[in-house]
């Protein structure tokens, strides 16, 4: 559905950029005749009776021509992350083949597709001549076909298989601009927007995520240019890109941050969204002074799609989403789903328009989500009296020990407080003498005052047992944004029962 989308854009505005970064801009036509020579090089994949084809490519503009491509066949696409993929993802995904192309994925194998410069020099020859008379007409599909594969991880330590159909596609991208639309007319009523023509977008949310395909094919529906970047040239990007409407984790804009000049100023032609996580008061704060006066948090899941949204100088503390959006329903319930008063923190759920209708082919984990009409994300939060939606953080990252409670998101937010520490990650394991401990993964090249530390976790909890500090080069995540417990666990495990470790808070 969404290069329906891209093929009307072509012809209607083919001169506008579709693709853009520092170093070269791709139109809109341009685009579609490459999706159009893709589809026509590849359309021998119909007669496969493939059930869905994974793409993984590190090129961001060949990766989005490939999706496409399929999508003109009537294919069921999804995209795989760069590098290493695991075998329970794959098994989890269980794609009929899988499309390489460019350096460090996967190796080529049985069910895979490797095509290579020359495959892709041949089928492209002279592609900047073609017109609208060359380009591919769409494979008719009915709108209850699938369209879309994904991994969601972000509610759970597994991995559960997403699905969405041609018109579940269209419904969503239609929501996504919408509340675009109404966020930028709410600046502008408030003339906190100066922004001259149409935004672009750079999103740091990969399109293996429902959300990152979804967000980036909305910014293609729209007819605006979807702006890439990599880890070292994100700060020049976006000093130096016009009017410029930002995707990221709050993992990612510390990375930002810091890629940053030390005396920077706020950029008013940024518009930064921040999903994923929760924006602490003072990356908050820190973000209004360096980067950009315009930002908002947004709350929502791949299994939901948006759920809320609000301008961060608005909220009333740093847990306040906004209200829900006007085609979901929001509760909050107690441990027998019982809808519980305002003010009151329990259980989020979600229902209506956006929300899937269960993982595919695996019956334990949607009757444990999707009960009664309801998806349940796992997440904690509270309906203020004014209906503005609070999270208090993973009903997984809310441990017992001792007898107290502890929000492991919390400690996180703490540790992470300390300047000089990068990123963290908190979870509790079994050491060698067979007692459960906390332990925190930091990541830090400079030396801190761990007892500074320790004072600040017991402030906000004084029964909070010793918090064992473990030295690591990074913080695994999930595709959300989260820290990825059950990954860091079982990192660590050996290290941890040999006792290893060093420091403590």
């Amino acid at each position: 559905m969404l290069d329906r989308f891209v093929a009307y854009n072509a012809r209607m505005t083919g001169d506008e950029v579709a693709f853009g970064s520092l170093s070269r801009k791709r139109s809109y036509a341009l685009l579609e005749a490459t999706v159009s020579r893709l589809a026509h090089a590849l359309e021998g994949l119909r007669s496969l009776n493939l059930r869905r084809v994974a793409v993984q490519c590190p090129d961001t503009w060949r990766h989005w021509a490939l999706t496409l491509a399929l999508g003109r066949l009537g294919l069921v696409s999804a995209s795989l992350s760069n590098g290493d993929v695991s075998e329970e993802e794959l098994a989890t995904l269980r794609p009929d083949l899988i499309i390489l192309h460019g350096p460090g994925g996967l190796l080529p194998g049985e069910g895979r597709l490797a095509l290579g410069e020359d495959w892709f020099s041949r089928a492209l020859a002279n592609v900047e001549d073609d017109d609208a008379s060359c380009y591919y007409p769409p494979v008719p599909v009915e709108r209850s076909a699938p369209c879309r594969a994904a991994l969601a991880s972000g509610t759970g330590r597994e991995p559960h298989l997403l699905e969405l159909s041609f018109g579940e596609v269209e419904e969503q991208l239609h929501r996504i601009i919408y509340h675009d639309m109404v966020e930028y007319f709410t600046r502008m009523g408030r003339g906190q927007s100066r922004m001259v023509g149409k935004p672009q977008l750079l999103c740091t949310v990969g399109p293996q995520s429902l959300s990152g395909f979804l967000m980036m094919g909305a910014a293609l529906a729209g007819g605006t240019t979807l702006r890439s970047s990599d880890a070292q040239n994100i700060g020049t990007e976006v000093m130096q890109a016009p009017a410029l409407m930002i995707v990221m984790t709050p993992v990612h804009l510390r990375h930002l941050l810091r890629a940053l000049p030390p005396q920077g100023r706020p950029m008013s032609h940024i518009y930064l969204s921040i999903v994923g996580g929760r924006l602490s008061d003072s990356l908050l704060k820190e973000t209004t002074e360096r980067f950009t006066p315009h930002v908002q948090v947004v709350y929502g899941t791949d299994e939901s799609g948006l759920v809320a949204a609000m301008p961060a100088d608005q909220r009333r503390s740093e847990d306040d989403v906004g209200a829900p959006l006007p085609w979901v329903d929001v509760e909050i319930v107690d441990a027998g789903g019982n809808r519980v008063p305002a003010e009151e923190v329990g259980e989020i759920r979600i229902r209506g328009g956006g929300v899937v209708r269960g993982y595919v082919d695996d019956n334990p984990a949607t009757e444990q989500r999707f009960r009664d009409g309801w998806f349940y994300p796992g997440d904690r939060g509270f309906m203020s009296a004014r209906g503005g939606l609070h999270l208090r953080g993973r009903m997984d990252a809310l441990v017992n020990a001792g007898g107290a409670k502890f929000d492991l998101e919390v400690v996180e937010d703490i540790l992470r407080s300390e300047t000089r520490i990068r990123d963290v990650g908190v979870f509790m394991m079994t050491d060698g003498q067979g007692q459960e401990r906390f332990y925190a993964a930091i990541v830090s090249h400079e030396s801190f005052d761990e007892q500074a530390l320790s004072a600040r976790l017991r402030k906000r909890y004084p029964a909070l047992p010793p918090v064992v500090m473990i030295w690591v080069p990074e913080i695994p995540r999930t595709q959300e944004g989260h820290v990825d417990r059950r990954r860091l666990e079982a990192t660590l495990k050996d290290y941890i029962q040999r006792g290893l470790h060093r420091g403590q808070a």
